[in-house]
């Protein structure tokens, strides 16, 4: 898939704002689809992603996982500075408690 034929949108890994809390920070990461990517797209990504780390105490797999997908780096900054603003003002109720 090029750039002409990928759509642009954005895709949100998770049901609830709720479920934001479970991290504990978030990083944006340039995605491509394949290593040849970059040399089609002029090195530019096909996707941004932003990389919730997860809280210790939470039960997953892995330490880290996408919260969401952007088409630009500059909404995938927005949002993982929105997050972090969300999880400082509203820290999980475990943590309050």
């Amino acid at each position: 898939m090029n750039a002409q034929t990928q759509p642009k949108m954005t895709m949100f890994y998770f049901d609830s704002l709720e479920k934001i809390r479970d991290y504990d920070s978030f990083r944006v990461k340039a995605v491509y689809l394949s290593h040849s990517e970059s040399q089609r797209n002029d090195g530019r990504p096909n996707f941004y992603s932003v990389i919730g780390h997860l809280r210790s105490g939470v039960q997953f797999q892995y330490p880290e996982f996408p919260v969401a997908d952007f088409p630009s780096e500059s909404y995938a900054r927005m949002f993982a500075e929105l997050c972090e603003q969300y999880i400082k003002d509203f820290p999980a109720m475990s943590q309050t408690a």
